[in-house]
């Protein structure tokens, strides 16, 4: 009975899947096991030849194999740590993104409203929040996201506008948080348990990866849980989740609070200080400079594409199997990550990785601009290059993040240049509201290829990126003295 119950569903489920809908799922996910078997290989082939070339040019062969082998086990656990607490928290977040417009909706209130209240909150509170984490130290600010997220949730069941608004204010300050506060202590923890910075790359890829999985898994569960409960479903699934990683954190994450010369000072202004020194360090150094840039540029695109992609293919087919295709764009995502640490392994350089996806994404975003209302395969493909374009920008921009910004700054810094990027998330909105899609598409292009030459005149494209880290460090310092 069980088998004949599960050939039923499975049988029904499928005749109201289109067949195409199923073939890209499925041929993402070979692609991305396809992928992720290369980059096993080459990663232990590569470990390999290092480790053969150590040995040859060091006459304590047996001692520093054994320390290295310690060391990497000690990384292990930090990438554990680290990636537990953030793949939990983003699976969370993935689950409230999945329904809050329904949510919203069946509460019979303003979407745009609610929706421009948070980037408007992001982009006031994004400027001190950067500097309290960098103050006050990491783990506190992840800490104090969890609890707001809680509280943000539950203030979610209640339908009244002033309670959701003052839930979507709230959620501003969380998201400029989770973008910022997370990376931070895994970077400086990393630094401060004295592990190589070219195997901060190997992290960055894992999350990417990561990130597109649970999107993935999100999707299923979300559906589950509206099925079962409504759309509030996810939202009480996310506070568990949310519960779940504040635990953890509590119990294993240690504080990694950067101690300055100026810190004693922190109860009667440090913020001020972190902003400021934030503000030299992001027009001293043209490189940081560049980075903030880039990145406001294609997340900006990126959001204003997320806009897009479901009423363009809707245009097509108005029985689009919307969970199917979200599923299969974070595949995308996924393989964006796998193909960032395969990339790494093969000894190309983060700029150069940078601006190869930049220039992609853009060429795939004037494909889906020529053909969004004419041509649905290639409009699918389009979408698909993109969102793999993504996943590679994710965890290159903070693997770039994390060489050029100075330790003590980069959660400062790193909001600093989210201010432009909240006012293009605005601008791509309206956007994506007021004109045609061909038009809004040739404008993601435009400012994905944009972010490519900013990195082009700033950065570089093969640029020795751990050299500049040290010296922008130490221009920094010196500026501050002769201050």
């Amino acid at each position: 009975p069980v088998l004949y119950l599960h050939n039923m569903f499975a049988e029904a489920l499928l005749a109201s899947w289109p067949a195409w809908a199923i073939k890209l799922f499925l041929g993402l996910s070979i692609g991305l096991g396809s992928i992720v078997c290369v980059q096993r290989i080459v990663s232990r082939k590569k470990n390999l030849w290092s480790a053969q070339s150590e040995n040859e040019s060091n006459k304590k062969q047996i001692d520093d194999e054994g320390e290295n082998t310690k060391k990497r086990k000690l990384f292990r656990q930090l990438q554990y740590e680290y990636l537990l607490v953030y793949l939990i928290i983003m699976l969370a977040d993935w689950l409230q993104g999945t329904n809050m417009y329904t949510l919203y909706s069946s509460y019979g209130q303003s979407v745009s409203t609610l929706f421009l209240t948070g980037f408007s909150s992001a982009l006031f509170f994004g400027t001190y929040a950067g500097s309290f984490v960098d103050a006050y130290g990491r783990k506190k600010a992840c800490i104090i996201f969890c609890i707001l997220e809680i509280i943000i949730n539950i203030m979610e069941h209640i339908n009244n506008l002033k309670i959701l608004l003052i839930g979507r204010i709230l959620g501003g300050i969380s998201t400029s948080l989770l973008f910022t506060a997370f990376e931070s202590w895994m970077v400086s923890e990393h630094r401060r348990r004295g592990f190589p910075d070219a195997w901060l790359a190997s992290t960055f890829s894992l999350a990417a990866f990561g990130n597109g999985c649970v999107a993935v898994i999100a999707g299923i569960i979300a559906q589950f849980a509206y099925d079962l409960i409504g759309d509030i479903g996810p939202f009480q699934l996310a506070i568990l989740l949310t519960i779940f990683a504040l635990i953890f954190i509590l119990k294993f994450w240690p504080e990694n609070l950067i101690q300055r010369e100026f810190e004693h000072a922190c109860a009667t202004g440090a913020n001020t200080s972190f902003t400021q020194e934030a503000l030299r360090a992001l027009f001293s150094k043209k490189q940081i400079t560049g980075l903030c840039m880039i990145t406001a540029l294609y997340e900006g695109a990126t959001f204003t594409f997320v806009f897009l992609w479901v009423p363009t293919l809707l245009y097509h087919d108005a029985n689009l199997p919307t969970g199917l295709v979200f599923a299969s764009l974070m595949l995308c995502i996924a393989t964006g990550g796998e193909l960032f640490g395969l990339a790494v392994d093969l000894g190309f350089s983060l700029p150069f990785i940078s601006i190869f996806a930049l220039f992609v994404a853009s060429f795939a975003a004037l494909l889906a601009a020529s053909f969004s209302y004419t041509h649905f395969f290639l409009t699918v493909f389009a979408f698909c290059c993109i969102e793999t374009c993504v996943g590679i920008l994710q965890a290159c921009a903070s693997a770039l993040r994390a060489l050029l910004l100075p330790d003590h700054l980069q959660s400062s810094v790193n909001n600093l240049g989210r201010i432009p990027l909240n006012i293009l998330v605005v601008a791509g909105t309206l956007l994506a509201d007021h004109t045609q899609a061909h038009f809004a598409f040739f404008a993601v292009a435009c400012t994905f290829s944009s972010a490519a030459f900013v990195q082009i005149f700033t950065i570089g494209s093969t640029t020795s990126l751990s050299k500049n880290h040290a010296t922008s460090s130490d221009d920094l310092q010196h500026n501050k003295k002769s201050d």
